[in-house]
């Protein structure tokens, strides 16, 4: 039996996560600090500090998933956690920089129940605001020699981070292009995600073991767990298309958001290659119409339901925890960290928002 299926941990983010939650909020908001032009105001609001007409907001700003990562894997390497700082600051920023233009690439109006840069600045605001958010990474990278780190390992965490902010974008532009394509290959799907999606992830676990110890790295350590990362990323993506499609309203969108869009996801995608006859032919016609009704979605549901799409996506799933919960426990992770990854990647399997 899987882990999804027993549903033995609860829904909520691992406990981990606040130890790390204050230091990492407030370094990224002191990467702001002295940046006044209307421009940072942007940055201010969509990090969730602040409301559309600059008062101190309650929104909780996101998971910060991809900082917490590299200052647990600091952790985890038996290093310090305020070394690998820099690396968090400039991965939530990159991270950040792509949601702004993600939300403008699919004209979505609302992330995390709040509108969007574009929708109330317009799209030309929300261009420089996502650009001017990836250079304050680039910035706050090049803080790591205060950090003590040494500059060969700072120049190689520079262009470790660099190459894969790239890699997500040629996720990006990958994903973008599949719209365009009748079917898209489980393959060509897993490959877009580990850009898109798991570049970061995979980045933030490498570099914050990298980072973090005193004494240099371990690079063999580092490697061992950047194996940990990439199988987390495509859990987290993966996990992502199931709640586009049956997530409901704890993800603040509708059942079958992602048909409606005609988003070829996981979901989509098992459905597309694997319907036969008559429901091959329906759900291809519904994902080759200009917009689609409401009996459309109704209908690719049912063709969804009919091949266990959404028990195959889990599965999916599944098999890389499996793969990442080895390579756990064959390291040696000092202090609790082992504990840590493992209450995370069961919370990735079955988070509902």
């Amino acid at each position: 039996m899987s882990t999804t299926e027993k549903q033995v941990r609860p829904t909520g983010l691992p406990a981990f996560f606040a130890r790390y939650q204050e230091p990492i909020d407030a370094a990224l908001r002191a990467e702001l600090d002295g940046l006044t032009l209307p421009l940072y105001e942007t940055h201010s609001y969509y990090m969730g500090w602040t409301d559309i007409d600059g008062s101190e907001s309650t929104n909780s700003g996101g998971k910060r998933l991809r900082p917490t990562l590299a200052l647990l894997a600091a952790d985890a390497a038996g290093g310090e956690p305020e070394r690998a700082m820099p690396v968090a600051i400039a991965l939530e920023y990159v991270h950040n920089f792509s949601l702004i233009h993600d939300d403008l690439e699919d004209q979505d109006r609302i992330r995390h129940h709040r509108p969007t840069i574009w929708a109330v600045w317009g799209e030309s605001t929300a261009i420089v605001s996502g650009n001017a958010m990836l250079k304050l990474a680039d910035r706050a990278m090049e803080r790591l020699s205060e950090h003590g780190i040494t500059p060969s390992v700072a120049l190689e965490a520079q262009s470790s981070l660099t190459a894969n902010y790239l890699r997500m974008m040629e996720g990006q532009y990958l994903d973008i292009q599949f719209e365009s394509l009748d079917t898209v290959t489980v393959e060509q799907y897993l490959d877009m995600i580990e850009r898109k999606t798991g570049a970061l992830i995979e980045t933030a676990v490498f570099l914050g073991s990298l980072v973090g110890r005193p004494g240099g790295p371990d690079r063999d350590f580092s490697t061992g767990l950047r194996s940990v990362g990439y199988e987390l990323g495509r859990i987290f993506q993966i996990r992502d298309d199931i709640l586009g499609v049956w997530g409901g309203q704890e993800t603040g969108k509708p059942v079958g958001a992602d048909i409606e869009r005609k988003k070829k996801a996981l979901p989509a995608v098992h459905a597309l290659n694997m319907a036969t006859g008559p429901a091959r032919k329906r759900i291809r016609e519904i994902f080759a119409k200009d917009e689609l009704s409401g009996s459309d979605v109704e209908d690719a549901l049912e063709v969804m339901d009919d091949l266990r799409t959404q028990e195959y996506c889990q599965s999916l799933a599944d098999d890389r925890w499996r793969r990442a919960h080895s390579v756990i426990q064959s390291l040696e992770l000092a202090g609790d960290t082992a504990r840590d990854l493992e209450d995370l990647g069961e919370f990735l399997l079955i988070r509902t928002s």
